[in-house]
């Protein structure tokens, strides 16, 4: 009987864990729509999204508060994490950050549980590029450790990080969510934001390109 190599082990238990991550947390949908990207197809029904603009109250950690802080982080930190990722690439992080993006993390202890990125420069999502005002910021790259998924961590990472773009002097904040991802939706809805449009991106082979308004709220 052949053997697997103890690295071709870790590298299929990898993607094993990726699968079930995804499985898991509603992101099946996603998956499907990420794998015919690879092929050249790109379909992506999304929310325009604007957040903060409702006060709210800030969400409850489900744990010690104290425990957690939140800070920027630069790619040192974030290449600690890079096997605990299941669905974002190291590399496209690095490059993100190295273009001048902010990373906001939230911390247990010295353990990184969660993540976002600030870009301060413009909104980038599926060829869609606008560049921001002086008072507009647009977040993106929000991810959670399974470890420590089911904490509510994404919705009080996303409130400390409007507290920290508003001291910057920026109240225009926007992000994007993917229509499949509900995950994502339902976070955003915890903190009030609010759908300003429904989009459909399609690119096929990068060539051909179309963007449509479904819907306007």
């Amino acid at each position: 009987m052949d053997m697997i190599p103890a690295q071709g082990k870790k590298r299929k238990a990898t993607v094993v864990k990726k699968i079930m991550g995804k499985v898991k947390h509603g992101l099946v949908l996603q998956s499907i729509k990420n794998q015919l990207a690879r092929i050249g197809i790109k379909i992506s029904p999304y929310y325009w999204v604007q957040e903060g603009i409702t006060p709210t109250v800030i969400p409850e950690i489900k744990g010690i508060v104290s425990d957690y802080t939140v800070e920027f982080i630069e790619a040192e930190e974030i290449k600690k994490i890079e096997e605990k990722l299941t669905t974002y690439s190291m590399d496209g992080l690095l490059a993100y950050l190295n273009a001048g993006k902010k990373c906001l993390a939230l911390k247990h202890k010295d353990e990184i549980a969660s993540f976002l990125f600030i870009n301060l420069k413009e909104v980038d999502f599926s060829s869609l590029n606008i560049s921001l005002k002086n008072d507009e910021a647009y977040l993106t790259y929000m991810y959670t450790m399974d470890s420590f998924r089911g904490k509510n961590l994404a919705p009080y990472l996303r409130y400390k990080s409007y507290e920290i773009i508003n001291k910057m002097g920026r109240d225009k904040i926007y992000s994007i969510s993917e229509f499949f991802n509900s995950s994502a939706v339902r976070y955003k809805q915890k903190l009030n934001a609010k759908n300003l449009k429904l989009v459909l991106y399609i690119e096929i082979f990068k060539r051909l390109k179309w963007r449509f308004t479904l819907k306007t709220y």
